[in-house]
């Protein structure tokens, strides 16, 4: 039987919604407010979802040390007080909205997994990011 076990993170960040190939206004006209030059900063938390089955012996479906230790060096420790947009080198291109931002950890975390979890179990189900109470992506399969 497959269990689904969620663990919490957050790290705050800040950045400037504004793409490239858009005239100034543009991106006034689509991201509105999250347009300012000058940035504007939100405290994300990202929601980890893994599913697998119920160790016999530990009785459960993943280390919680490990997933820890694996969200803190892919995760949280390169977002964390950054500047999306000029700190992180996926965002020089990218938009930094939530949904690229989803992307971007489900990548950092897939690419990363097999080091954590050498058997492959559990295996990562989805991603979910609340930039807002309001404003929340999420990143499955």
């Amino acid at each position: 039987m497959t269990v689904y076990v969620s663990r919490k993170y957050g790290f705050s960040a800040t950045h400037r919604l504004h793409a490239a190939g858009l005239s100034d206004a543009e991106n006034r006209a689509v991201y509105g407010k999250c347009n300012n030059p000058n940035g504007h900063g939100h405290n994300y938390e990202v929601e980890i979802t893994v599913a697998g089955p119920v160790d016999s012996v530990t009785g459960r479906a993943v280390s919680l040390e490990a997933l820890d230790a694996l969200a803190a060096r892919e995760v949280i420790e390169p977002l964390r007080y950054r500047n999306l947009n000029e700190e992180v080198a996926a965002f020089r291109v990218a938009v930094p909205t939530t949904e690229n931002l989803a992307f971007e950890v489900d990548r950092r975390l897939r690419d990363a997994w097999s080091g954590a979890f050498p058997s492959g179990l559990p295996r990562l189900e989805k991603i979910r990011i609340w930039e807002t109470e309001r404003n929340i992506c999420e990143v499955a399969g």
